[in-house]
């Protein structure tokens, strides 16, 4: 999951920066008879950072509302910025991002990924609002009359309603797909018509008429969001118990139109784990969605089996923990689950000394999972060799009881490579595996990989500990590849450095499953160059970037142009980045060449922000 949240541009001038409460707004243009009806509803929204005025003190209520905007505006209504939501706007953020990310925003990520994950917004929806200069567009009435039934949950409710006539006498104005929308908010008492008798579906939303929807939106939904602890599923009367922090516990009816998922994917009532949080949106006694983000065990121990004993009906089970020498026993609880090598078994199937794992909810063991003292695992990938105070191998594999699992590697493991004895340096990212592990540790790896020499250019280059690697182009293809620390480097004929490389050189490369265990290069370039400094100016439209060279006695700044074919742009953590992220006062790291006193960017690192 993503650990930084986008956050909104503060050109955004109708949602508010904060989810905190607001000193009293003295907006000074809406104190005339003509916006009487919308005063109360401008400061209550703005006294809890739902909008906002502009810098002059004016709240500009005759100005349009973009479709941004509004959309930004009742994700809000429905959470997007609640505290308790934020794990759930980042899971939004993972499911999402690729898509959001085609249309350039430059604000208001978090509130359409939000509304993606509620459903509010589909991405069939997203051209129609937010492509090219349709983001900016007014949103119209018709428009905001559909994000209000889904702001509002009501949706399924609305869509149910076969056979709606409006009572607007512009009726036939409101397109067909929009009908139940416009019912659903007028009956809700959100939206009414306009003079006449007029819903004019196609005219553009005001920004005095938005805060007055918006707080009819939030007054009628009365959400409260919460993180609570489920205890009790009771599908017979649709009613879920939770329990607070305080220990009380509390039961809410869920209805057909209530959402729930966890880590973003739909479920069933019956399905839902107990004893596990969850966060979860009221609406006064009714359950609006469920959120479980972890199924996660309170508590998780791993040791060795001793034995197991049941006293008045209640099994305890007795391991010792591999962080302590003394045996604990555990109680077991009613719904007890316990499997042995990957199959069903019973308390009863565990051996003195077999390998076990208790995952243990409110202090009693509800999964036992165990496995013999020695076991193998045979036909499973290197995924990640990891480097620590202790050496661990993640692995990938068709069966998920080991596909994504990390196993530790012990100290004086038996490494075979091709038929060859080998060390652990030589596994690589890539390679077939079987694993033979005892308590769960490897003590033997036998591995296979396949090799290959191709040719190509390099894209991208990482220089770091403990893991390097390299982004080669051939064919027009791009692959990253690790590069274990004795790759073996020859430039010119001559032992050469990954140091030695720049971005573009043409190399020659051996390929070991997914590893580069050989560069040879010949550099053809015709002088490198290299120029550290702070940023002066940025033309994309020329392709040049401008920079004081750091110690710069002149004070003028060099130019570096930048082709987007052949310049990589990445910050200082490696992560890819385009030209127009540069800004003026970055301190950047340019390494190119010279041609005819042109000094070509190749690889442009972003240092500051």
């Amino acid at each position: 999951m993503k650990k930084l949240y986008k956050t909104l541009s503060a050109a955004a001038v109708l949602v508010s920066m904060s989810v905190t409460a607001f000193a009293a707004p003295n907006f000074s243009d809406i104190n005339t008879s003509n916006y009487a009806w919308a005063k109360p509803s401008i400061i209550s929204m703005a006294e809890v950072g739902y909008i906002s005025g502009y810098e002059d003190g004016t709240f500009r209520p005759d100005n349009d509302v973009t479709r941004l905007e509004a959309l930004s505006l009742f994700a809000r209504a429905m959470g997007s910025n609640n505290e308790v939501n934020k794990e759930i706007l980042e899971i939004a953020h993972d499911k999402y991002d690729s898509v959001i990310d085609a249309y350039d925003l430059d604000w208001g990520q978090d509130e359409i990924a939000f509304l993606m994950y509620k459903g509010a917004l589909k991405k069939t929806d997203l051209d129609t609002y937010l492509k090219d200069k349709e983001k900016d567009s007014p949103m119209k009435r018709y428009e905001a009359a559909i994000i209000i039934t889904k702001a509002m949950n009501g949706e399924d409710e609305a869509l149910s309603e076969l056979g709606v006539v409006l009572d607007y006498s512009d009726a036939r104005e409101v397109p067909s797909n929009a009908i139940q929308y416009v019912a659903y908010a007028t009956e809700a008492g959100i939206m009414e018509g306009m003079e006449d008798g007029l819903f004019s579906p196609n005219t553009a939303v005001k920004r005095s008429q938005m805060a007055v929807m918006l707080e009819r939106t939030v007054k009628e939904t009365n959400y409260t969001f919460a993180e609570l602890k489920i205890t009790n599923v009771d599908t017979e009367n649709s009613e879920i118990t939770f329990t607070t922090d305080g220990g009380k516990e509390e039961k809410y009816v869920y209805t057909d139109s209530t959402s729930m998922k966890n880590f973003g994917d739909e479920v069933q009532p019956e399905n839902l784990d107990t004893n596990i949080s969850a966060i979860v949106t009221l609406s006064g006694n009714e359950i609006v969605s469920i959120d479980t983000l972890a199924s996660e065990p309170d508590q998780t121990v791993r040791g060795k089996y001793v034995s197991f004993s049941t006293t008045a009906g209640v099994t305890t089970v007795r391991i010792t923990p591999d962080d302590s020498d003394e045996t604990v026993g555990y109680e077991c609880s009613e719904n007890l689950s316990v499997t042995y090598d990957g199959s069903p078994a019973t308390v009863r199937s565990f051996t003195k000394g077999d390998v076990i794992t208790l995952e243990l909810s409110g202090g009693k063991i509800v999964n036992m999972i165990g496995e013999t003292k020695t076991s193998t695992i045979t036909g499973a990938i290197v995924e990640e060799v990891i480097v620590g105070d202790d050496i661990a191998i993640t692995i990938s594999h068709g069966d998920d009881e080991y596909d994504g699992k990390t196993y530790t590697v012990s100290s004086d493991v038996i490494v075979k490579k091709n038929d060859i004895t080998s060390s652990l340096d030589s596994i690589y990212k890539g390679d077939k595996v079987s694993l033979t592990l005892e308590y769960g540790v490897i003590t033997k790896i036998t591995a296979t990989s396949s090799k290959k020499t191709v040719e190509g250019t390099i894209k991208a280059l990482t220089i770091a500990s403990p893991q390097s690697s390299m982004t080669v182009s051939v064919n027009g293809t791009e692959t990253t590849y690790e590069i274990p620390k004795d790759v073996q480097i020859t430039i010119n004929g001559e032992t050469g450095s990954l140091y030695d490389f720049r971005v573009g050189d043409q190399v020659k490369i051996t390929i070991e499953s997914d590893a580069i265990t050989r560069i040879v290069a010949t550099t053809t370039q015709e002088s490198s160059g290299v120029i550290s400094g702070v940023v002066t100016g940025v033309n994309t439209s020329y392709g040049v970037i401008s920079i004081l060279p750091e110690g710069s006695t002149t004070g003028e700044s060099k130019q570096v142009y930048c082709k987007d074919d052949i310049t990589t742009f990445v910050d200082v953590n490696g992560a890819s980045k385009k030209m127009k992220d540069v800004k003026e006062g970055q301190t950047v790291d340019v390494r190119g060449t010279v041609s005819n006193g042109a000094f070509i960017g190749k690889l442009v690192v972003i240092v500051t922000e």
